[in-house]
């Protein structure tokens, strides 16, 4: 959209081609929402919005889906008002968003900044995630918010079912903790595939079991969890390599004391 196209005119009136930077055609689903975001929302919230989305389109080098115009200026909007309202509501995803959607997350950090100079305001920390979680159902061929936290939000209860066996809070930014994270993640998307779980030797499981009965009753915990929350089956052979990050990540937790 390009900025005072319409200025010292009347309705009616045509506009100068060589003026406009952007257009942007709303789907007819969408169309009625968007102009209704323009008649509430401020200018430069609009404005904000569409030089995110235009940045982070250069960045990830992909277009989105045309509800983003709508979607995130709707979020914004909120959460500058929020802001300005002293508000802080936590988004306890964050870290899983951040370590999920990386590339998202990086264009939220800088959104959160470009947001902050141009309007004065301070965000929480947590909205660059917020921004992120926009950016990525976006480039999905058929937005769905839902589905785009599914994956965050398991494993994020693993996390916390991890820091309430041991009765610690876990290190997020150890490489320790990033491994586990992306072993976790290959597991649920094998899980959501239906395809076969990593197999373990009999007798290395033996060990595990034995040397680290500590994290394998973890695990088992964890795999538990997951069997009722996905109604699928985890072999002992998986819950031994869950074991084996769990194990790695203690050292961690002891030194976030």
């Amino acid at each position: 959209m390009g900025p005072g196209i319409a200025f010292g005119k009347k309705k009616k009136d045509p506009v100068d081609p060589s003026k406009i930077e952007k257009m942007f055609i709303p789907s007819f689903e969408n169309a009625e929402l968007f102009k209704e975001i323009l008649t509430t929302t401020p200018l430069e919230i609009i404005d904000l919005s569409e030089q995110i989305i235009s940045y982070a389109e250069g960045e990830l080098q992909t277009p989105f889906h045309d509800y983003i115009h709508v979607s995130l200026t709707d979020h914004l909007a909120h959460a500058v008002r929020l802001a300005r309202e002293n508000l802080v509501v936590h988004n306890r995803l964050a870290e899983e968003i951040r370590l999920l959607y990386t590339a998202e997350y990086n264009i939220g950090e800088w959104a959160v900044t470009q947001i902050e100079r141009t309007l004065a305001v301070a965000l929480p920390k947590e909205e660059a995630a917020n921004i992120a979680l926009h950016l990525f159902n976006a480039r999905q061929q058929h937005p769905n918010m839902a589905t785009a936290l599914q994956t965050a939000t398991l494993l994020n209860e693993l996390r916390e079912q991890i820091e309430s066996f041991f009765g610690q809070t876990i290190e997020t930014t150890s490489m320790t903790y990033y491994r586990f994270f992306t072993h976790m993640k290959l597991v649920l998307a094998r899980i959501e595939q239906g395809q076969t779980l990593h197999d373990m030797d009999d007798v290395i499981l033996s060990a595990v079991k034995t040397r680290y009965a500590d994290a394998f009753h973890c695990a088992e915990s964890m795999a538990a969890w997951l069997e009722q929350e996905l109604k699928t089956t985890v072999p002992d052979s998986e819950v031994g390599y869950m074991a084996l990050h769990v194990e790695r990540i203690r050292p961690d937790l002891e030194r976030s004391e």
